[in-house]
């Protein structure tokens, strides 16, 4: 079963006046309805009741309270399918691509509808290559597997021995058609290079070492890619505009001038890094710290009192548990880091992956929720705007939501690249007092707030 739509997403080529009436649309949409009352979120609960309800069906009105809450804005209703395996947007954010376990999607959001695209199930996120031209990673010929690339669809691969291929849908034209890709399998971490329809990704080579590669369609040319980088690379983030690519081997993270393969930055700990096309901010996703599966409603307002007699009815219920029995889960977390100022941040008012900034509007970024103030919530691809958070942050002040992480030191090597934007300014928020003991960036001039 396929989501339904919540109502228009972003922006189109009116981009402005556009954004902002599918933001109204959103906020009449994603507010507090009428079956959610405040006893409804406020009301006291025992411990079993928190054991019931971490294993309870979807809350829609408790989804609405908490993201409108956070100003996230939904893309799906709260509580539709939610095994989404990839999204990307189209660079005018008026399409969203997206992948169930089944197919892969799009969601036109002007018009709320969803159209499939007539293809094989997809191995992995594809890469927009222009509004409406999507290149996708499509399994080796006659193999059936579907969903996100696995185990199963890496042991068929390897044991065929056929090259990996691509599907490029051109929406304006209606048309889909397959290319080969030699030498290659089980293709990930799709970009386009803004080279005409080339793409950059990582692969699989003769060698059984998954690396950079770059392939161009037109002429089904194949050459590799960041010859700066040694070893196998388990991820890839390319951003064409600012130049910068993160690669993540193991459980490190290193952030490279595409151009001349010089190293920016090391990341400790990082699963995956996500450039800004400004330069300066960077998206990191780490392994949050582990959350109760049985008490997950830190949200509420309770006392301290009630608290201890919820902790302590918890401690002794988890003691009957048997040593097998999980009792924790890790969220993904969302970090970004300011090349700038060498500041990083920890977002701790929710949780998320698939982590992707937006093109139409600077500092708006889009995820696939997984909870929201240490609570696990139904899965769902939302978007939101960045710009007062990362203002308030380059300004010393920690905005609501948000905490100072470890001093994150200077760069391995180089300098950090002079990155093209200054900190973002909201035209209606005024500025916060500057509490810390570093004189904050200018802010950029020309840029109007969404």
């Amino acid at each position: 079963m396929r989501p339904s739509p919540s109502s228009p997403v972003i922006s189109s080529p009116r981009r402005r006046a556009r954004l902002r009436a599918a933001l109204l649309g959103l906020g009449l949409a994603g507010g507090l309805g009428p079956g959610c009352s405040r006893d409804d979120l406020y009301g006291e609960a025992t411990f079993t009741d928190n054991v019931a309800k971490a294993y309870a069906e979807c809350n829609d009105g408790e989804i609405k309270f908490l993201t409108s809450k956070h100003n996230l804005r939904l893309a799906f209703r709260p509580c539709g399918s939610n095994k989404f395996a990839a999204t990307a947007w189209s660079p005018d954010g008026t399409l969203l691509y997206f992948q169930l376990t089944h197919g892969g999607h799009i969601l036109i959001g002007d018009e709320k509808r969803i159209e499939t695209i007539d293809i094989e199930t997809p191995i992995g996120r594809p890469a927009w290559l222009r509004d409406h031209v999507l290149v996708l990673p499509l399994p080796p010929e006659g193999i059936s597997e579907v969903g996100e690339l696995g185990e199963a669809v890496a042991r068929k691969t390897r044991e065929a021995g056929k090259p990996a291929r691509f599907a490029i849908y051109d929406r304006g034209a209606r048309t889909v058609y397959t290319v080969d890709v030699p030498e290659v399998q089980l293709v990930q971490d799709l970009a386009a290079t803004g080279k005409g329809d080339e793409v950059i990704f990582t692969a699989v080579g003769a060698d059984g070492a998954r690396g950079a590669y770059t392939f161009d369609p037109a002429t089904r040319t194949l050459a590799p890619a960041l010859p700066a980088v040694v070893g196998p690379i388990d991820r890839l983030s390319w951003d064409l505009r600012s130049g910068l690519a993160a690669v993540t081997q193991g459980d490190v993270t290193r952030l490279f001038r595409a151009a001349d393969g010089s190293e920016v930055k090391v990341f400790p700990g990082v699963r995956r890094a996500i450039p800004h096309p400004d330069g300066r901010y960077i998206a990191l996703e780490v392994d949050g710290a582990p959350i109760s599966m049985f008490d997950q409603t830190t949200w509420r307002e309770v006392d301290p009192e009630q608290r201890a007699r919820e902790q302590a009815r918890r401690d002794q219920w988890l003691e009957g548990l048997p040593e097998w029995a999980p009792r924790e889960l890790t969220p993904p977390e969302l970090h970004i880091y300011d090349l700038q100022l060498d500041q990083r941040w920890r977002i701790t008012a929710f949780y998320g992956d698939h982590f992707e900034w937006l093109q139409p509007q600077p500092y708006w970024a889009s995820f696939i929720v997984w909870g929201i103030e240490g609570k696990q919530v139904h899965r769902n691809v939302v978007f939101t705007d960045l710009r007062e958070k990362l203002r308030m942050a380059a300004m010393g002040n920690a905005p609501y939501g948000v905490e100072a992480w470890a001093a994150a030191g200077p760069g391995p090597s180089g300098s950090a690249p002079a990155p093209g934007g200054e900190a973002p300014v909201s035209a209606e928020t005024p500025p916060p007092t500057h509490v810390s003991g570093q004189t904050p960036p200018a802010p950029p001039s020309g840029q109007e707030s969404p």
